[in-house]
């Protein structure tokens, strides 16, 4: 190669430098803790943490969001999930712990994409039929609720790995039947207290 050409592919391999450092660079992983500057550039958001914000309501500007992967609305008062958030649809992790659900919020089941799940410490009865939709689930934590009725279609989730039970009063039977219709997952539960015996 001339000493020519060199010059010349040295001069063009730092113009390329130059104009890369000029484009803004896009954190895709930066987990934003404010609603209202995440909405600023909504697209770009892929993370979102509203943790203790005192929520009552679930802050439905979210479903502009429609590129989050991790939504993160632990520790507020929100009793119920509306519909929209079916524009989420890129959603993999669902974390909502410590709210007030009493439902289990068959909205969530339409997010094909979710691979974790965590509602601990809410009031929910029951899992629905629904729960078969997220066949892409891996772990769902249900730690301190109010369970009583699981759905035989849980034994669709063929990715689970996880299924946490702990701390909720479920009958020996019932739980060796959710073990039986999950055989590759990792099944956490609590003895029950036999405390009338002490």
């Amino acid at each position: 190669m001339k000493v020519s050409q060199l010059k010349y592919l040295l001069l063009l391999i730092g113009f390329v430098a130059l104009c890369y450092s000029f484009v803004p660079f896009k954190n895709s992983n930066k987990v934003y803790k404010n609603l209202k500057e995440a909405l600023e550039n909504p697209e770009e958001v892929t993370h979102l943490k509203l943790n203790r914000k005192r929520y009552k309501k679930f802050p439905v500007e979210i479903f502009k969001l429609v590129n989050l992967k991790t939504l993160d609305l632990s520790k507020n008062k929100i009793d119920s999930i509306p519909d929209g958030i079916s524009a989420l649809k890129n959603l993999e992790n669902f974390i909502f712990k410590s709210n007030r659900l009493e439902i289990f919020p068959r909205s969530i089941c339409s997010l094909s994409n979710l691979k974790k799940i965590s509602l601990a410490d809410n009031n929910i009865v029951n899992i629905p039929n629904d729960i078969a939709l997220l066949n892409k689930l891996e772990s769902l934590d249900l730690y301190r609720n109010s369970i009583e009725e699981i759905s035989s279609e849980i034994a669709k989730l063929t990715n689970l790995k996880k299924l946490d039970l702990r701390m909720i009063e479920i009958p020996e039977e019932d739980l060796e039947r959710v073990k039986a219709l999950l055989p590759n997952t990792k099944v956490l539960s609590t003895k029950p207290c036999d405390c009338a015996s002490n």
